[in-house]
């Protein structure tokens, strides 16, 4: 399962716009991997050998927008 996707996919995903999720985004904390509510957490992964690094976003951040509080 591959808990990290793209700009366009997560936007896809949540069906809204790419401008919403960078709205939501923070970046992944170094020492503490729990939920943040209300945001969508990112890393800067590398896909490839010589690839520049791209922002991935957290599926299960995602689905938690998708479940009513």
């Amino acid at each position: 399962m591959n808990d990290w996707l793209s700009l366009s996919s997560a936007a896809e995903f949540l069906d809204v716009s790419t401008d919403t999720i960078l709205r939501r985004a923070v970046p992944w904390p170094k020492d503490d991997d729990n939920p943040i509510h209300g945001r969508i957490r990112y890393k800067k992964l590398m896909l490839g050998e010589k690839t520049r690094m791209e922002r991935r976003y957290h599926k299960p951040d995602l689905e938690a927008f998708l479940v009513p509080a």
